[in-house]
């Protein structure tokens, strides 16, 4: 514990030795100084989920499939039989998954059929494998046509995040980064700063509870992966990859340093 301390004090330290503005307008909140690079982030607004696109029935068909991607924690949303965004988001996932040519149509014969060998096949998500990516076994992979993360080890899918990259005119780079370690609270990009708020979810909203991104993670650049409270299932950011805050506080315990590969189009 006394380690953690220390190190949390050098980092404040190292912070402040970097000229930068701490975010907090109120003395209810508590923040802590945020790098010149954090504050600079393309957060972007925070943007309102559409409402799903439902059509006709329930479809015990759909429903079968997305009872099969909620079995491997693949968000699909509710297994409802109905195909909204959510279900097309975790249909695409499961493609890029099992091999299928990676697109947000709806359910197809193609696609249920390798769902149900799936579900037959395998009985938790960490038993898939997939191809290495590069030449490298443990990876983040962000697919933008997904909207969706990856996080592989050993060429084993770990789990399967909802992301909201950046908008057009503001695209989420194409490439491969290495995805940088935590600082750990909510912080408050200086670009858009309008969503900044007082925030009251997430782990470690006792370091900073006041800004529009949580544990956030650089990329590259301004572009950063970090927790938000608006992860709706097409691009929303200004660049940035957000995830939910609960994801946010998952990845910070479990997914180390290492290197990200941001793919496709939305």
């Amino acid at each position: 514990m006394n380690m953690q301390i220390a190190r949390r004090a050098t980092v404040v330290a190292m912070a402040a030795g970097l000229g930068i503005t701490a975010a907090a307008p109120a003395l209810a909140e508590t923040t802590v100084p945020a790098p010149k690079e954090l504050a600079n982030a393309a957060v972007g607004p925070t943007a309102p989920v559409p409402q799903e696109a439902r059509r006709g029935e329930s479809d015990p068909v759909v429903k079968r499939a997305q009872q099969i991607m909620a079995k491997f924690g693949i968000p699909a949303g509710p297994a409802d039989g109905l195909t909204g965004q959510q279900t097309r988001q975790g249909l695409c996932a499961f493609r890029r998954i099992s091999g299928l040519p990676v697109n947000r149509y709806s359910l197809n014969t193609e696609t249920y059929r390798k769902l149900v060998e799936y579900d037959n096949k395998y009985s938790r998500l960490n038993q898939i494998g997939v191809s290495s990516f590069q030449g490298k076994s443990t990876f983040v992979h962000v697919q933008q046509a997904c909207q969706t993360m990856f996080y592989v080890k050993d060429k084993k899918v770990q789990r399967v995040l909802p992301v909201s990259t950046g908008v057009r005119g503001h695209e989420t780079p194409f490439g491969y980064y290495t995805l940088a370690n935590t600082t750990r609270g909510w912080y408050c990009s200086t670009l858009y700063p309008e969503s900044c708020r007082k925030q009251t979810t997430g782990e470690f909203a006792y370091i900073s509870n006041f800004g529009n991104m949580y544990n956030p993670r650089q990329v590259v650049g301004a572009i950063f992966v970090h927790g938000s409270t608006s992860v709706p299932t097409y691009p929303a950011s200004h660049g940035c990859i957000r995830v939910t805050v609960n994801d946010s506080d998952w990845l910070y315990h479990n997914v180390d340093r290492m290197p990200i590969f941001i793919t496709g189009k939305y």
